[in-house]
């Protein structure tokens, strides 16, 4: 191959990379100003001439195939010529691939930023913060924390017991605003495995990831209802049983206070219940004393991306964002607030 061949091939290599990034740093910039989602996808289009998201790679991987088959030459006649020789051409060649090679993180980490921004704008999403009204910034570690003490369905697990995504939201029905956490929580149990030498044992830990939501200005009812378990944890350990012999195959209801049960529990709530959990595997808790409930459950709420081709242009980019949406999310807060009204 020609060096003058090589010398304009890789100037135009260096160009057209040198668009990409200026392509990435466009759509940055885009994400940060905008104020709502049709500002993201009115500034992806017109675009211009180069609309590529995706390196051009081609002379580095012409040269790393280069230097792996000079080093298997190099070693078929090393008996003809020095093997140093050929190693040493061997890993130029790697070398100059390596320098001019354009990794896509640059690209794949502006099209999470961007979908984030789109989710935030379109959904009022507020990605790692919690309600307004709670504390905020250092001490949102210790809201968690406190949360996670008022409701007994953080510690299934003996190993770990984690929330590793919270997101604050704010819902309005009929004039109310329920300010919302949703969160993505998982655990661990881990138990003994037993060998044939018993006096060695395996440790197997079984992880569990499960999806759910803190609703605030809900009504101090008092009690928890599953289709998961036929008990429950402190304090809601007295069991209730509804009129409905269908409802009580399927939906257990538990309680702190008999009392309080025969109040909150009427055939309505029943109804509702059974409708919610039609739909859901998990359970709900309303607290007792406090103006909050929780959800938790095995449906991924924040899903919002799959099977999703490799972006390679802004076109492609901005006909991913515009039917970017999160149907599990959308159907969960119709069928919550159902629930709450």
């Amino acid at each position: 191959m020609p060096i003058k061949t090589v010398e304009t091939w890789l100037h135009l290599t260096t160009q057209k990379n040198q668009q990409v990034m200026r392509n990435v740093a466009r759509l940055w910039d885009i994400g940060e100003k905008a104020q709502s989602a049709q500002d993201i996808l009115d500034g992806l289009h017109p675009w211009g001439e180069c609309k590529d998201l995706y390196f051009h790679n081609f002379i580095a991987h012409v040269l790393l195939i280069l230097g792996i088959l000079i080093l298997i030459f190099g070693w078929m006649i090393h008996a003809y010529i020095a093997f140093p020789l050929t190693l040493l051409g061997s890993m130029l060649c790697l070398f100059l691939a390596y320098l001019i090679y354009e990794p896509r993180a640059p690209i794949e980490e502006v099209i999470q930023f961007l979908e984030q921004r789109m989710l935030t704008l379109k959904y009022g999403l507020q990605f790692n913060r919690v309600p307004s009204f709670l504390p905020q910034h250092s001490q949102a570690i210790l809201v968690m924390s406190k949360l996670k003490q008022s409701f007994p369905l953080f510690s299934k697990g003996n190993a770990t017991n984690e929330i590793t995504q919270y997101i604050a939201t704010t819902w309005e029905f009929e004039n109310k605003k329920y300010p919302v956490l949703l969160f993505h929580y998982y655990y661990i149990n881990e138990l003994p495995i037993s060998q044939l030498n018993k006096d060695q044992n395996k440790i197997k830990g079984i992880r569990k990831d499960q999806w759910g939501a803190f609703v605030f200005g809900t009504s101090r009812l008092g009690f928890a209802a599953s289709n998961q378990r036929h008990s429950f944890f402190e304090p809601y350990t007295q069991k209730w049983s509804t009129s409905d012999i269908l409802v009580n195959e399927n939906l257990k209801i538990f309680g702190h206070d008999q009392n309080q049960l025969a109040r909150h529990i009427s055939p309505m709530m029943t109804l509702k219940l059974s409708d919610f959990f039609q739909n859901y595997s998990g359970e709900v808790v309303f607290h007792f004393a406090e103006d909050m409930l929780c959800y938790m459950g095995d449906q991924n709420l924040l899903k919002h991306r799959q099977n999703v081709e490799k972006i390679r242009d802004v076109s492609q980019l901005r006909g991913h964002l515009r039917t970017l949406c999160m149907p599990e999310y959308e159907r969960f807060q119709q069928h919550m607030l159902n629930l709450i009204s």
